[in-house]
């Protein structure tokens, strides 16, 4: 079974504790290296906060299920400032291969909403598997040259 990032993108995230709506997913923020979600972002700008993708306990079609409110919170450093201020979004993002050409721009990712793994990367209406993604950043998401060669 695999979710999408514009699939989850609204969803409510709720606290198992409170049984309270403690808002909703704005985006998901990937870790590029180790092919995974990184965090879900919940609102957006200066009231945008993080939940750990390590606190989610459960991610379902209609809500995303966290052990309590606390789960929810501020961004600890500037990495995750910049996330949620949204310049790491990779929904939309340009895509490139690592030699700098043009892919296209990034239109959904694919990954198993029990782990958090990333399946596939959809460029163009393309799903490009995650083990050609080498980066992820403001600018761009970086995949392996060999795109080229099945992008043309």
């Amino acid at each position: 079974m695999t979710d999408s990032f514009r699939q989850a993108a609204g969803r409510k995230v709720v606290s198992r504790a409170s049984a309270e709506e403690l808002g909703r997913i704005d985006q998901l923020v990937l870790d590029a290296p180790a092919r995974r979600v990184r965090a879900l972002l919940v609102g957006r700008g200066r009231k945008a906060r993080l939940v750990d993708w390590d606190d989610v306990s459960g991610f379902g079609p209609d809500a995303v299920m966290v052990a309590d409110d606390a789960a929810v919170r501020e961004p600890a450093d500037e990495w995750e400032r910049v996330a949620a201020d949204g310049k790491l979004a990779v929904v939309g993002a340009r895509a490139l291969s690592e030699r700098g050409n043009e892919l296209g721009r990034v239109d959904d990712v694919t990954f198993d909403p029990a782990t958090g793994v990333v399946d596939a990367i959809v460029v163009g209406g393309r799903a490009v598997p995650a083990t050609a993604l080498l980066g992820s950043g403001s600018y761009a998401v970086v995949f392996d040259a060999a795109e080229d060669d099945r992008a043309g």
